[in-house]
């Protein structure tokens, strides 16, 4: 078994320590005697009540590494005051977060490469997944990611001068609801589900 899926199974059964009917009440989730049912990034999930597992509602399959740990940090972070701002910035500056110089933003070349050759499709993939259109970047969108979060991906182009690429900016209030780590596997979670919809 690798550690990642290793990771994810101890993070199902530490779900399973938190009182479940607090965490229904703090998001107002949907639920039954078997499910916690919520949408993250666009997608629909629900989470078995006896085994913490996570499953994705649209292909009926076991939820990876990067969105169960997002999705449980976003459910069980402690502390108060979970409220979006409603203005953005980079992950290295969200409030909360020291600033750390000379840490750039632009991580993501690779998945703005394959966007890039379906222009299209990358659009198309961004809208089904909830996101509307914004004026920045050469494409860029605002995607809800959980309750009143949201994110924002400014796309552009290549040149002469500089490849393809992605930035990601995040509310500036993202560390009220998650670890500062956890931001990095919500970023994974939206380029991946991007690449699954221009799949479709």
């Amino acid at each position: 078994m690798d550690n990642y899926r290793i990771s994810r199974d101890r993070a199902q059964a530490y779900f399973l320590n938190f009182n479940q009917d607090a965490v229904i009440r703090a998001w107002d989730l949907p639920h039954d005697d078997d499910y916690l049912y919520l949408v993250f990034l666009g997608r629909g999930y629900r989470i078995h009540r006896k085994t913490g597992s996570v499953i994705r509602q649209w292909d009926g399959r076991e939820a990876e590494f990067q969105e169960v740990l997002s999705i449980f940090d976003l459910l069980c972070h402690q502390g108060d005051g979970k409220f979006a701002s409603g203005r953005f910035a980079p992950v290295n500056s969200l409030k909360g977060r020291a600033k750390t110089v000379g840490v750039g933003t632009n991580f993501h070349t690779a998945p703005a490469k394959r966007f890039e050759q379906n222009m299209e499709g990358f659009r198309q993939a961004c809208l089904r997944l909830g996101g509307e259109k914004v004026d920045m970047g050469d494409l860029g969108f605002r995607f809800p990611v959980f309750a009143d979060l949201s994110v924002i991906l400014k796309f552009y182009r290549s040149d002469e001068d500089f490849p393809a690429s992605v930035t990601l900016l995040w509310d500036e209030n993202t560390l009220r609801f998650v670890f500062y780590e956890t931001v990095f596997y919500m970023a994974g979670c939206l380029l991946g589900a991007i690449g699954e919809e221009m799949c479709r």
